[in-house]
C-alpha cells in the first residue's frame, strides 16, 4: 500500500499528459471542451481498449499507434446512446410488468392485494446481496413513504374522498413502486402458480428464469439511470440461461451455450425477447444495428458478442 499523491490537473495539463502517452489530438481546444463537460476520469475508461499491453496482458500507459481523441470520444458517445436505447426498452418492459402484476393479482386477491401479507413469502434470499428480503414490508414501507410526500392527482383524489383503507387500491399504490420493488414482488409471491402466470405473460415458462431476468434488468436499468459505463461491463447480477422451447424467437440451445450470461450481449438478447411481447413492432434491433454502424470503432467482442451473432435467428435483420 502506498499513499496517493497524484495532483489534480488542469484541462490543458490533461491534454499534455494524453499527448505524451501517444494519443493524437489534432484540435486541442475541442478536446478541452469535451473534458470540461465529461471528466478525465470518466473518459479514462473509454481509453483502455486503445492502450498497449505488455506480454503478461497488463495495460500500459501508452496508446496504440494511430489512436486519436476521436476514437476515444466516439466510444464514449456510443456508450451514451447505447444506455439511452436500453433505458427506453427497459422502461417499456417495466410498464408492462407493472400492468401484469396489478391486473393478475387484483383479479386473484382483490383491489388491495398489496396489503395482504399472506400472499407473500415470509422472506426470500436476494441473489445479489445474499440477504433475506421481506417483500411485504418492503412494499408497505415504500408505499407509505410515497403516500406521505406524493402530490400526484390520483393520490390527492383518493386522500380527499376515502379514509379507508388507508392505502389506495393496487392500481394506484403499485404505480408508486420502482422497478426493484416490482422485481421483488415477482420473486416474493408465496404461490409458485402466481409467479408462473406472471412469467407466462412474457413468454417464459420457468418462473425462476423470469425472476432472474427481472433482477438483471433492474441492475442494468440503474446503470443507465446513473449514466455509468455500460458497453463493456461484466454484469454483477447474472441472468439465468434459458433453454426451454418457446413460441417466440429465442436463441437455440447451442447458441445459449456459446454466450456468456455475465456479458451485455445476453442481456440485450433478453431485452429483445421480452419486447416481442411488450412491443411486437419494436425497432430495438434496427436501432442497435444503426448504432454500431454509426460507430465502427466499437468492437462488439468487448460486450460479449460471439462470432456469427448476426446470423442468429434472434438477431437477423
Amino acid at each position: 500500500m502506498v499513499k496517493y499523491t497524484k495532483p489534480a490537473l488542469k484541462f490543458d495539463e490533461q491534454i499534455a499528459l494524453l499527448k505524451s502517452r501517444g494519443l493524437v489530438i489534432e484540435d486541442e481546444q475541442r478536446a478541452i471542451r469535451h473534458l470540461s463537460n465529461v471528466s478525465y476520469y470518466r473518459m479514462s475508461a473509454y481509453m483502455l481498449p486503445f492502450k498497449k499491453m505488455d506480454d503478461d496482458g497488463n495495460v500500459l500507459d501508452q496508446f496504440k499507434e494511430g489512436t486519436t481523441w476521436d476514437h476515444v470520444y466516439d466510444l464514449y458517445k456510443f456508450d451514451r446512446k447505447l444506455r439511452l436505447l436500453i433505458f427506453d426498452a427497459i422502461e417499456r418492459i417495466e410498464i408492462a410488468l407493472r400492468t401484469q402484476v396489478i391486473h393478475q393479482l387484483s383479479h386473484k386477491y382483490g383491489s388491495h392485494w398489496q396489503t395482504k401479507k399472506n400472499i407473500f413469502k415470509p422472506t426470500y434470499t436476494d441473489p445479489r446481496t445474499g440477504k433475506q428480503v421481506n417483500v411485504y414490508n418492503v412494499i408497505k414501507k415504500h408505499i407509505n413513504l410515497e403516500l406521505q410526500k406524493n402530490d400526484t392527482i390520483f393520490i390527492q383524489h383518493y386522500k380527499a374522498k376515502y379514509d379507508s383503507p388507508k392505502s389506495p387500491p393496487s392500481w394506484m399504490s403499485v404505480e408508486l413502486l420502482y422497478f426493484s420493488e416490482l422485481s421483488k414482488i415477482c420473486q416474493g409471491l408465496s404461490k409458485r402458480a402466481d409467479r408462473t402466470e406472471l412469467a407466462k405473460a412474457f413468454g417464459i415458462m420457468d418462473e425462476k428464469i423470469f425472476c432472474s431476468w427481472l433482477h438483471t434488468l433492474n441492475y442494468i436499468r440503474n446503470i443507465c439511470a446513473h449514466h455509468a459505463r455500460l458497453w463493456n461491463i461484466k454484469v454483477d447480477v447474472i441472468p439465468k440461461k434459458y433453454y426451454n422451447k418457446t413460441s417466440k424467437i429465442w436463441l437455440t440451445n447451442d447458441e445459449v451455450d456459446k454466450v456468456q450470461s455475465s456479458r451485455l450481449f445476453y442481456t440485450l438478447c433478453i431485452i429483445l425477447y421480452l419486447l416481442q411481447t411488450v412491443n411486437p413492432r419494436t425497432k430495438f434491433k434496427q436501432h442497435f444495428y444503426n448504432l454500431i454502424d454509426k460507430y465502427p470503432i466499437v468492437e462488439t467482442g468487448y460486450m460479449g458478442f460471439p462470432e456469427g451473432w448476426k446470423e442468429m435467428h434472434l438477431w437477423k435483420k
